[in-house]
Formats: structure tokens, sequence, C-alpha cells
């Protein structure tokens, strides 16, 4: 490593970049890490099992954490953007009775969790309502879940509430009032691109005028949340120069206390993917592009003051927020609603993913998981390794911890990876801990495949083939065509399902 700092060296930008490349290619997908945990073979393990590990919460011990918080899934849109993986459904026009029913089974579902001994043990640390829309519920029913869970949720008025939503239904009367009185603290919501153009290509409906609505009335009323907004780049068409302008015009008209920057997923034969293949919209620029930007939001936001909380986030805050915490996995989390994942001990929930399924999980047994089972302390430190590049921290004691737990095989595996990214440059060994540089947010997407790689089934591997860009076509025009890889995909389209968070 040069002499000069790594947080302040200059990489991909300048006159005479030095374009170090520490991995044999750029893992182009450093937003949403999870679509590669879809492709993981999950032991499916019988019903009786299930059900048994759900009994389990009746015993308050077994805890590998301490703290605990509630993730609440609300699928509903009112469109689909081109880019989007998540777990959504069309919003029910002209029945506004299936969203309150919805809301009906979330109670249901948050007071059967309430009621367990372990969940009852744990100290409650946040609330995070995502989607989806949340913001497409009716503000009856909004208002309806906050009360509920100001009755049942320890400690509701001073932990961490975060509230999603997007623009055009965010700024409905009266929504923000609400959240407002019901004290939630943080109000998120995606932006993407300022760029008009690219905003309708990616399948975008909302305005600048819904967004500026936004920031208007939450002046107008006194609503002092903090507002977090959702920015993408590697966009369709989008210059080094057009990024760089419009994160200076994110910043000098809406000086947001908290921006989530992400590279843009193109999934092949999903609807972002399948316009570029038919020339629809353009393609991205070429990986040296994608690193410059990358280097480019890092230096500017950091010079704005900002903090890189985790890898893809910056605030004006010096602390995570408990959801990243927990989405890192450093804390429990309870996954509420359909397609919602959670987080129990050494156990790993999954929702089912359709609505009326979730439903009726939820009045035969409380709690609507499919999927509750023990991935042992193996899969424990899989998931905090996998997750480290995203919280730029490891400590050597939380290491040392779980190097008595597992197998010497297992640990020896994690070690190996930290010394090939010391030896790569993109972590530092900091005495009582391992940190993620400068360099390493740049390419967290290949720290994380790193640690990801050795649990893929075939599926996965082909789909982490198709998302690395090789060093050798960095400088290619074309970043899409049909591929071996685009064509098993597409194949097999079915088995690479919608990701849940």
């Amino acid at each position: 490593m040069s002499e000069v700092s790594s947080q302040t060296q200059r990489y991909y930008q300048g006159d005479n970049p030095t374009r170090p490349v520490p991995f044999d290619g750029v893992m182009t997908v450093s937003h949403y890490i999870m679509p590669n945990f879809a492709t993981m073979d999950w032991h499916q393990v019988p019903r009786e099992k299930v059900v048994e590990n759900i009994h389990s919460l009746q015993d308050p011990g077994g805890n590998l954490n301490d703290r605990i918080m509630m993730y609440i899934h609300v699928p509903y849109c009112k469109s689909f953007c081109h880019y989007c993986n998540f777990n959504r459904f069309h919003y029910p026009k002209q029945d506004s009775e299936r969203l309150e029913r919805y809301t009906d089974y979330l109670i249901k579902e948050i007071d059967w969790y309430m009621r367990q001994p372990y969940v009852q043990a744990r100290e409650f640390t946040g609330i995070y309502i995502g989607g989806g829309s949340p913001s497409t519920l009716p503000v009856s029913a909004v208002e309806r879940l906050s009360e509920h869970l100001r009755k049942v949720v320890p400690n509701f008025d001073t932990i961490e509430k975060s509230f999603t939503g997007e623009p055009r239904t965010l700024r409905r009367p009266g929504l923000l009032e609400v959240l407002r009185d019901h004290g939630w603290d943080r109000v998120t919501f995606g932006i993407e691109t300022l760029n008009e153009k690219i905003h309708r290509k990616i399948g975008r409906l909302d305005t600048r005028e819904d967004v500026d609505a936004i920031f208007d009335r939450m002046r107008d009323i006194g609503y002092t949340a903090d507002t977090c907004v959702d920015m993408m780049y590697d966009l369709p068409g989008q210059t080094l120069e057009g990024f760089q302008a419009e994160l200076s015009e994110l910043l000098s008209c809406y000086d947001p206390t908290e921006i989530d920057l992400f590279t843009t997923i193109y999934l092949p034969y999903r609807p972002l993917h399948k316009l570029i293949m038919d020339g629809r919209v353009e393609q991205p620029g070429s990986p040296w592009q994608l690193l410059a930007m990358r280097e480019h939001l890092y230096d500017t936001l950091t010079d704005a003051g900002y903090h890189n909380t985790i890898a893809e986030t910056w605030s004006k805050r010096p602390e995570r927020s408990q959801y990243q915490t927990a989405h890192c996995a450093r804390q429990d989390i309870i996954g509420i609603g359909c397609a919602a994942r959670g987080n129990l001990r050494d156990m790993v929930s999954i929702n089912p993913e359709k609505v009326d399924d979730w439903q009726r999980n939820v009045d035969e047994q409380g709690a609507s998981t499919e999927t509750l089972q023990s991935i042992g302390p193996e899969g424990v430190l899989d998931r905090i390794m996998v997750m480290f590049p995203r919280y730029k921290s490891l400590d050597k004691e939380l290491l040392a911890d779980f190097g008595a737990l597992v197998d010497e095989e297992a640990f020896e595996r994690v070690r190996a990876v930290l010394d090939g990214h010391l030896a790569a440059g993109v972590i530092e060994d900091e005495g009582d801990r391992f940190t993620v540089n400068k360099l390493g947010v740049i390419w967290h997407g290949n720290l994380q495949t790193d640690y990801l790689r050795h649990t893929l089934n075939t599926k996965g591997e082909v789909l982490m083939n198709h998302l690395t860009e090789a060093r050798q076509d960095f400088d290619s025009e074309n970043r899409f065509e049909v591929t071996a890889e685009t064509v098993y995909i597409k194949e097999h389209d079915a088995e690479y399902p919608r990701l849940m968070k």
C-alpha cells in the first residue's frame, strides 16, 4: 500500500489513476447481496421440525444476541420499477379492505412473537417497515399499526422506528402527520435518480414534485425525523459527469440525513435487463466508470461531512442505524409479513412469499415462517462474515468466540479469506479489529462474495459468474449480450426467487 492513507488516496479518478484491480474481476452487484442467498441450498427440514423450532421460542435462553429488532414487510406497490427484485404485488385498486386485512394479519403475527419468552427476554432496539411500498397502506391502517406497536413493543417511544415509502404515496394527506405523531424517527424513500430521462427508463412514475412535496410537508408540520433517501448509479446511459451532477444536486437541494447509494442490478431476463437486450434502453458504462462512480461518491460524501456507516450508506450521524446493525448480523431480527426474513438464535426464518399462504400460516400456527431452522454456529459465522464487508468492522474477540464454536476447517476457511483481503489491501488490521478501508468499500461486493462462495450451489455459481465482469473485459463497449450464463438463468428463472428482506 502507498504511504498515503487508503481513505484519502485516489484510485480511479484524476489525470493518472492507478486503477488497482485487487480481484480477478469486479462484482457488479454491490447492492442486495441477498439475491445470492436465494441460490443457496437451504436444508429444508420437515414440517414437524419447523413446528418444534417455533415452539422452542418458549425457551428464553440459547441466545447468540441479546438485542433484537422487528422487520415488517408490506409488499404492495402502485407500479413496478424495472430494476426491482424485491417481493412485491400490485396495489389492489378499489380494494382498500385487502390492505386493511393485511394489516390485521401483521398485528396477529406481531402479537404471537411478542408473547414468546425468547423475544421477551431480548432488548428491543428498533422497528423497520419496508417493502414493497408501505406508504400504499391506508393512512388509517398505518395509524392502527402504529398504535398497536406502541402497546406491545417495549420502549416504543425511545427505540429507533423507520418507515419506508415511495414519493407518490408518502406525500398523501395525513400520512406524514401520523408518522410524526407516533414518533417514527426515520423516513426513508427512493429517489434513485434526478435525471428525468433515466428516471422514466427505469420504470419510476413518481416525480420531482413528489419528492419536493415530502421535504416541504415535513418542514411545514415540524416533522424532524431523519430523512433517508435511496439513490442509484451505473444506470442505463448514465455518465460519470451526469452522476456527479446528480449527487451535487441532491446535496444542495435536499441535504438528507442519510443517503443509500446502490449499484444498479441487472439480473438476467428481469425487466431492466430485457429492455437493454431489446435495444429499448441504453446499457450502462464500463466497469472503469462504475469504479470511478463509487470512488466519487465516497470522496464527495466524506468531504460533505457524511459518515460511511455501512458500505453503501452515508449518514450525517456517526453511528449505524439499528436496522443496519441487525441486517449485518449483529442483532436478532423478527420477520413479520409475507416474504420477511428473520434471524433468531442460530435459526433462519423465511416467511411465505404469497400473501394467502402467509395469512393461512398465521391463522394455523401464529408465526407464518415455513423454514425456521438452525444453521448452526458455522452458518452464523458465515452470515457474520458475508456481512462484515458491509458492516466494515470485525472485532477479533467476536471472531475468536466463533473459533471456539465451529470446527477447525470452517474457521481456517474464514481466516484464509481474511488473510487474502489483508494481502490485497482492501482490509486493515487495527489491532483489536479488522476494518474495511476505502478501496475495500469500492470493492465490497467482491469481499462479500469471497465469504459466500463456498455455500453456493450450481445456480448460485452461474449467477455469480454472470454478475462478475472480468478484468480483460473492462474496456469492452458491450456489457450486455447473450451468454451461456444468461441462457441458463432464463431457462431456470423460477429457481431464482424474488428477494426477501
